[in-house]
C-alpha cells in the first residue's frame, strides 16, 4: 500500500474515532534498549500509558522513525489491554495521532511533539548548552583539536579538569582527570567541551553530604519533581547508570537559587509544551547549572507517593496540552 493510500486509510479510522490520541515515542522497543535499560523502566513507561488512557485519551507506544508516514501518522503502533512484556505488544496499523510524546530521536515536525525541537537540540548537545546558558555554568572552552585542549588548560583554574563529549548522556563522555593526564584519556574526535573541575563533596546545604548532584523535573514551567543523585564511595560521577543513589525530596525544598536559575533556563522554552530535567551541583563556586536532559527517566508507581504524584502530574499535563483534531481530521 502507498504512502497516499495509507494515510487515507488513516484518515478513514480515525473519522470513527473522535477520542485524541497520543504516541508515546521509545528510541528502542528491546530490552536492555532506550529507555527500557531495565523492567523497572518497562513498568514506568506501562503506568503511563494506562493513566493517559484513564484520562480519555487513546495511547500507543510507538518506534523507529521509518514507521512515522507524516500528518501524524503511524504505519505501527503497538498496545495491550493490560500489563505485559515487550514481546507480548498487539500491533496496530495506520494509526493517526494528535500528539507524539518524544522519550528518544523522533525526527518528525508536522505534528505536535513534546518536547519541542529546540529543546532537544541544547538539551542533547553540551556545547549547544554552554553556547545558551554560560552564565549558569562552569566556565568551559569549547576546543575544535587537541592543541586548543592543550591551551585551554591552561586557562582553567585546579589540578583537574573536566572534559565533556558533546552528545554523551548518563555520565558516559565525560572525562575527569588531572591536568597532566587528561590528554591520554580523550577520544580523537572534535569538538570537545573543556570544562573547571569544581568540587562537590561538601553535599547540599542542610540535604546530604558528599559528591552529588540535583536534578529538577520541570513540566509546563511547573517544578513537580526533585532529587538528589549522591554519588558512590571514591567516584567522581552521581549518575545512576554509574552507581549513584537517588534521594527524593518535595520540590517545596528546592533552595531558593536553584530555582530562580532553573525560571529563568526555562524561560528559553516557555513559547512550548516541554517535560525536561535540569540538574545543578553545589560548588565551592556556589551553585552551578551542571546540565539538561529532555528525556528525563520516568518512575513506576511502585516506587511510592513521591513517584505517583510526579507520574500523575506528567500525565495531567500531557492531557491537558494534547490538542484537539488536528487539521487533518
Amino acid at each position: 500500500m502507498d504512502i497516499a493510500a495509507q494515510l487515507s486509510t488513516a484518515n478513514a479510522v480515525r473519522s470513527n474515532n473522535e477520542k485524541r490520541t497520543v504516541a508515546i515515542f521509545c528510541r528502542s522497543f528491546q530490552d536492555g534498549g532506550d529507555p527500557f535499560s531495565e523492567d523497572y523502566y518497562w513498568q514506568a513507561y506501562q503506568d503511563l500509558l494506562f493513566g493517559l488512557r484513564d484520562k480519555g485519551l487513546d495511547a500507543y507506544f510507538v518506534t523507529d522513525n521509518n514507521s512515522y508516514l507524516g500528518d501524524g501518522v503511524f504505519e505501527t503502533v503497538y498496545t495491550s489491554g493490560h500489563k505485559t512484556t515487550l514481546d507480548n505488544l498487539q500491533e496496530i496499523h495506520n494509526v493517526k495521532v494528535d500528539m507524539v510524546f518524544d522519550r528518544g530521536g523522533f525526527i518528525g515536525r508536522d505534528v505536535f511533539t513534546v518536547n519541542p525541537s529546540n529543546l532537544q537540540r541544547i538539551g542533547m548537545n553540551k556545547i549547544q548548552m554552554y553556547k545558551h546558558f554560560a552564565q549558569y555554568q562552569p566556565f568551559s572552552i569549547i576546543c575544535e583539536n587537541e592543541q586548543e585542549v592543550k591551551e585551554a588548560i591552561t586557562h582553567i583554574d585546579g589540578e583537574k579538569v573536566v572534559v565533556k563529549e558533546p552528545e554523551g548522556y548518563g555520565g558516559k563522555q565525560v572525562y575527569i582527570e588531572s591536568k597532566e593526564e587528561i590528554l591520554s584519556k580523550l577520544p580523537p574526535a572534535y569538538p570537545l567541551l573543556v570544562q573547571e573541575f569544581l568540587d562537590t563533596s561538601s553535599g547540599v546545604p542542610g540535604s546530604v553530604g558528599g559528591v552529588h548532584d540535583i536534578r529538577l523535573s520541570v513540566c509546563g514551567g511547573e517544578f513537580i519533581g526533585y532529587y538528589i543523585r549522591q554519588a558512590k564511595e571514591g567516584s567522581l560521577h552521581s549518575n545512576v547508570s554509574q552507581g549513584g543513589k537517588m534521594i527524593f525530596f518535595d520540590p517545596s525544598e528546592i533552595p531558593t537559587e536553584v530555582q530562580e536559575m532553573a525560571r529563568a533556563i526555562d524561560t528559553y522554552f516557555a513559547d512550548a509544551p516541554r517535560y525536561y530535567a535540569v540538574d545543578f551541583i553545589y560548588t565551592n563556586k556556589g551553585w552551578k547549572m551542571l546540565e539538561l536532559n529532555p528525556y528525563l527517566a520516568l518512575l513506576p508507581l511502585t516506587d511510592g507517593e513521591k513517584a505517583q504524584k510526579t507520574t500523575r502530574k506528567l500525565i495531567d499535563y500531557l492531557a491537558a496540552v494534547c490538542p484537539q483534531h488536528i487539521s487533518a481530521h
